[in-house]
């Protein structure tokens, strides 16, 4: 459920479309970087959609800058779901060398 703000509160944020833009690139290329955990990655991208939905409310910039900021964590999204994905292999396989060292012979469908 979102909270709905209040156009005082609308009026105060001093934040921009192409700064969130900016910020939400950098928080991509660390991502991928791996030099970024995923799950403070994600704890960002919650706070950066929310300002995104507070700027939406308060009709600030252009239509141009809202898709290129919903591209943009669309995009970030996807780089948080890809490095999900390659930590949950890793894990797969570090669980399956350990499997074989210890030599484990049970056969696994």
């Amino acid at each position: 459920m979102s909270k709905k703000r209040t156009d005082a509160e609308l009026a105060r944020t001093q934040t921009t479309q192409a700064a969130l833009v900016a910020l939400a690139s950098h928080i991509q290329t660390l991502v991928a970087d791996q030099s970024l955990d995923s799950r403070c990655a994600a704890k960002l991208v919650r706070r950066l959609k929310k300002e995104a939905a507070t700027l939406e409310d308060s009709s600030a910039g252009t239509k141009a800058s809202r898709k290129m900021l919903a591209m943009t964590l669309d995009a970030l999204d996807t780089a948080l779901f890809d490095q999900g994905a390659m930590l949950l292999v890793a894990a797969n396989a570090t669980l399956r060398a350990d499997d074989v060292s210890d030599g484990a012979t049970t056969q696994r469908t």
